[in-house]
């Protein structure tokens, strides 16, 4: 991948509105946007800038707000500028067409915020943000990623790592003086520096399923045996008709999703079929993806009802789940207490009457709890940082540990030490290696 050429994006999602966003970076970038601009008088730095725009054969074909930011002091640490035109898919093809005539290459997918990255505008914890909060679906995962992009995290991560290094330093000094001249209460301090490491880190691990969670929502999988009601539950729980309702058992064939926002949380259902015993090619592939989703499920809703409570079953690998007694309204109460007597936190409903489903939807509130205010807590959120944040949490471990054997070896405990300070730089992407960068960038959308 190039990073000296200029490159050209639209930054606005494809089809028509009133504004759509072009946008170029590069050292050729002003050169570029002059030319479409056919301006004689140098684009003025951040001044927002109506033109009208030209085409190869010197025809007007829209008028424009041009806007250009100069190195350094741009998004990307480069040149960029940014048309905002009309909102016609024709008229940014057309901007992006003639600068690439001018010398300008299509950008890959998240090459401007990468390059941002290459040019030190942000870390890579930040540049993972930038997907996120584009992606957001609530309004704590838009607060979270944020406050990520923000830089809070990263601060977090270098107060760790200035600590580590702190007692890297202590170590290293052992090494290279005589006994005899050791600093007094060295292992005191050096002990000190690792412990507050090592809780820093543990809490940002701990973090991580909360932070993920915020990050890309909660999957919520309502699952049991046919005929239960599941797609009743599933309808009522979105207030819409949304799956197929039918007396046969076997109706739901393939897992159907659908969202909604709780208390600034995305929740995704899953309507699943029904599970059984099956020689039916079609329903059995239906059965599998079932199992498939409950294995991953943050929360499975377990519906059933008093002629399949002998099956009831917890397939939730997790351990997390809600039962579900469902067709409440077929039965009397002494019925409902015989079965609620033998299972926990048991809620009674009738999906189709509506009885007890605000029940349910509380109880899956209360299940996927999150901080109080995400204000107050610092998140993890890719599996790659908790992934390279563990193996932090190994090293920093294995020196605690090396402390506590009485006479100390610094040689074994600078070596723990310089891993935890590696994957500390690796999650910042100091010491990234180019697969890693970009298998994230790849994920991007294009004009980000």
């Amino acid at each position: 991948m190039n990073f000296n050429d200029t490159i050209v994006a639209a930054a606005t999602p494809y089809g028509y509105g009133g504004l759509s966003v072009v946008r170029l970076s590069g050292n050729d970038a002003k050169n570029i946007a002059q030319n479409i601009c056919r301006r004689d008088t140098p684009l003025k730095d951040r001044r927002a800038t109506m033109v009208t725009l030209y085409t190869s054969n010197n025809e007007p074909f829209d008028g424009a707000v041009v806007t250009v930011f100069k190195t350094p002091n741009s998004y990307t640490g480069e040149d960029v500028v940014e048309f905002s035109c009309h909102g016609s898919p024709t008229i940014v093809e057309q901007i992006i067409e003639l600068s690439i005539d001018l010398g300008a290459r299509t950008a890959d997918p998240g090459e401007f915020t990468r390059r941002a990255f290459i040019n030190s505008k942000i870390d890579l914890v930040q540049a993972e943000s930038v997907a996120a909060v584009i992606h957001s679906q609530g309004e704590k995962s838009v607060q979270m990623s944020h406050r990520v992009l923000s830089g809070e995290l990263s601060n977090k991560l270098n107060d760790i790592k200035q600590t580590i290094v702190e007692a890297l330093s202590y170590v290293e000094f052992e090494l290279d003086i005589s006994e005899d001249e050791l600093i007094p209460d060295s292992v005191v301090r050096v002990q000190k520096n690792i412990s507050y490491a090592f809780d820093s880190i543990s809490a940002l691990t701990e973090s991580f399923s909360e932070g993920r969670l915020l990050n890309r929502g909660a999957s919520v999988v309502i699952t049991g045996p046919p005929n239960a009601g599941k797609s009743t539950l599933f309808n009522a729980l979105l207030n819409e008709n949304k799956a197929i309702i039918n007396p046969a058992p076997g109706t739901t064939r393939d897992t159907i999703e659908a969202g909604v926002i709780y208390d600034g949380i995305s929740v995704v259902y899953s309507d699943t079929a029904g599970i059984r015993k099956s020689n039916e090619d079609i329903e059995t592939e239906g059965i599998r993806r079932a199992e498939e989703k409950i294995k991953n499920a943050d929360l499975v809703l377990s519906i059933f009802d008093i002629e399949n409570f002998a099956h009831f079953n917890n397939n939730n690998k997790n351990g997390a789940f809600i039962p579900v007694l469902n067709k409440c309204d077929l039965y009397d109460q002494q019925q409902i207490s015989k079965v609620k007597s033998g299972i926990d936190r048991c809620i009674c409903i009738s999906a189709k009457t509506g009885l007890g489903i605000n029940e349910v939807k509380a109880a899956v509130k209360n299940n996927l709890r999150t901080s109080a205010s995400v204000s107050d807590v610092v998140f993890l959120i890719t599996q790659r940082q908790y992934d390279v944040a563990s193996s932090c949490l190994g090293a920093l471990e294995r020196s605690l540990q090396l402390m506590k054997n009485g006479v100390v070896s610094f040689e074994l405990l600078s070596i723990e030490l310089r891993e935890a300070l590696d994957a500390v730089d690796k999650i910042l992407g100091k010491t990234t290696s180019e697969d890693i960068l970009n298998n994230i960038f790849s994920n991007f959308c294009v004009g980000k």
